[in-house]
């Protein structure tokens, strides 16, 4: 039986030479497959049949767009796909990030934007007018820290 597993892992490796792979955005399809697939079995006999048809096909056709990336041997292609996913949630972490960082830091420092670049400083809480340099830019600007 060991050996037929054995056997059967190799047969899959030489399958899946030259072919793309799983990915960031591979895991993200699956997740949101399931997702899809259990709001439609929680709310299948709640919901009309129509909706229930459009449920299905929507994650019918995730998890089909998931297995074609998996199993395609275009893969520059797969990678671009998938540079632009992480691209593109790359800006939701930092923007959640950025609030989590002002929560954890809202009684020690302030968090002001450099008015040339846009880049959000964090500066010392310390009571005054104060002349800051940007990191990024090297702009220098004046603010006010009230309390």
């Amino acid at each position: 039986m060991k050996n037929f597993f054995s056997k059967l892992g190799l047969k899959l490796q030489r399958f899946m030479y030259g072919r793309y792979g799983t990915d960031q955005l591979y895991r993200t399809l699956i997740w949101a497959y399931f997702a899809i697939m259990m709001l439609g079995l929680i709310l299948g006999r709640a919901i009309d049949i129509k909706i229930y048809t459009i449920i299905s096909i929507l994650s019918f056709a995730l998890i089909a767009f998931a297995f074609f990336r998996v199993f395609s041997k275009n893969i520059e292609k797969r990678r671009k796909e998938n540079a632009k996913w992480i691209s593109f949630t790359a800006k939701i972490k930092r923007y959640f990030r950025i609030r989590k960082d002002r929560w954890k830091f809202r009684k020690t420092h302030i968090f002001r934007k450099c008015p040339k670049c846009r880049a959000v400083l964090r500066l010392k809480r310390i009571k005054g007018s104060h002349s800051v340099s940007c990191p990024h830019c090297h702009k220098n600007f004046k603010i006010k820290v009230f309390f």
